[in-house]
């Protein structure tokens, strides 16, 4: 959010894996690099956006789907995966395990000198309070920097004055800077220093059923690279239908929640945005919350087009 950061690459807190793209998008500039081994070749390449479990580069190359990698970027050892997608321009990788973005963020604190000592913009979904006049509204975040905050745009006018609450922060005062589509950006009133938006960010990340990838508390897909949606649904059992929110899902596994409980082993058919859906066996059910598994592994293909959704939707 502001504009003195020192990088413009953009680390996330979130499970997604990374989309290419958008068809207008323009190129970041000003990334922190790293390099790219493949196949016995060691390349050079901008992180545009590294979350816990994969990243967006900058690679004017063609890669192809699938291929093991190994990623050369401010750890001691190189972070392990492979590629997802690639467009000549830009490729998106997939990490074998999770990985620590907090931790890497720590290191470039530790590495730049005292007075350019910032954190870069940092991705993440956290309830924050809204409150403006007499009203308060919970929305979700985007993105915190030390400089301001983006949220969701739902009810927001530029130039209003609001005044922010999060968990373990005193209240900070701010102001909608711009707006566009259904995100607003907050410009805060004073900046955050790193020393204290850092271990907060921390605490986030390392809290039981944290927020940070939009999870639930009570949530029964524990994978950690699993995707934290919020996605309309449908659910079949015989011959009915019913509605249903898509909170949760892996290639394997799908978390929703639905008005109808599901026994375990019950047969469903699963409808997804964008994709279809398929056939699944109920695993277990809890307050309304059903985990169900899937009879045929969702592609890759299909992942990245829910991640999409999620961002657009």
């Amino acid at each position: 959010m502001d504009t003195g950061r020192t990088s413009a690459t953009i680390f996330s807190l979130t499970h997604d894996l990374p989309a290419p793209r958008a068809p207008l998008a323009v190129l970041g500039d000003g990334l922190d690099t790293g390099q790219l081994a493949s196949g016995g070749e060691l390349v050079d390449c901008g992180i545009h956006w590294i979350g816990r479990a994969g990243a967006r580069l900058r690679i004017e190359r063609e890669l192809a789907e699938s291929v093991p990698i190994q990623l050369h970027f401010g750890t001691a050892e190189p972070l392990i995966g492979r590629t997802l997608w690639s467009d000549g321009v830009e490729a998106g990788l997939a990490f074998d395990t999770p990985v620590d973005v907090l931790g890497m963020v720590a290191r470039n604190l530790a590495r730049a000198t005292a007075e350019r000592r910032r954190l870069p913009r940092i991705e993440l979904r956290h309830t924050v309070g809204v409150h403006r006049g007499g009203e308060v509204e919970q929305l979700r975040t985007r993105d915190i920097s030390q400089g301001g905050v983006g949220v969701e745009a739902r009810g927001l006018g530029v130039d209003e004055a609001v005044q922010l609450t999060f968990d373990g922060l005193r209240p900070l005062d701010g102001t909608v800077r711009w707006i566009a589509g259904e995100t607003a950006g907050i410009v805060f009133s004073e900046e955050l220093g790193w020393q204290t938006l850092f271990p907060w960010l921390r605490g986030i990340q390392q809290a039981p059923g944290s927020q940070a990838g939009g999870s639930e508390l009570d949530g029964l897909l524990q994978d950690k690279l699993a995707l934290r949606l919020d996605l309309p649904g449908r659910v079949r059992e015989g011959v009915r239908w019913w509605n249903c929110r898509i909170h949760a899902l892996t290639a394997q596994q799908v978390e929703f929640e639905a008005r109808q409980d599901f026994g375990a082993g019950a047969a469903l058919w699963i409808a997804l945005p964008e994709i279809g859906g398929g056939p699944a066996r109920v695993v277990r059910a809890r307050h309304g919350r059903t985990l169900a598994e899937f009879r045929m592994p969702l592609r890759d293909s299909d992942l990245r087009l829910l991640t999409a959704s999620r961002r657009t939707g």
